[in-house]
């Protein structure tokens, strides 16, 4: 977990999804996430498929694959989609 105090971050990765339960609400194909120096989370990806109504519900989580597991962020904005392109601010990553 990143501790409060360190700077700028940035993930990037090729495959991720945005899953709300169970349910795949948007595929991406690739993704970036910076952490700002306040502390803030912020998602932008490129997606091959989306859901409309599960991108609108509550309880998201943006995920993605890394060495030994996967990366858990809660999506606390609603997703805005602009063409094949989506954004939204995340929570602090979950172990």
């Amino acid at each position: 977990m990143l501790q409060p105090g360190w700077g700028d971050v940035t993930l990037t990765g090729v495959d991720a999804t945005i899953v709300w339960g169970y349910h795949t609400a948007a595929v991406c194909r690739s993704w970036i996430v910076r952490r700002t120096p306040n502390a803030r989370w912020i998602l932008s990806a490129q997606i091959t498929r989306a859901d409309a109504y599960q991108l609108r519900q509550r309880d998201l989580k943006f995920t993605a694959p890394r060495k030994g597991g996967f990366f858990c962020w809660p999506v606390l904005t609603a997703p805005v989609l602009t063409g094949t392109t989506i954004s939204a601010t995340l929570g602090p990553p979950e172990s």
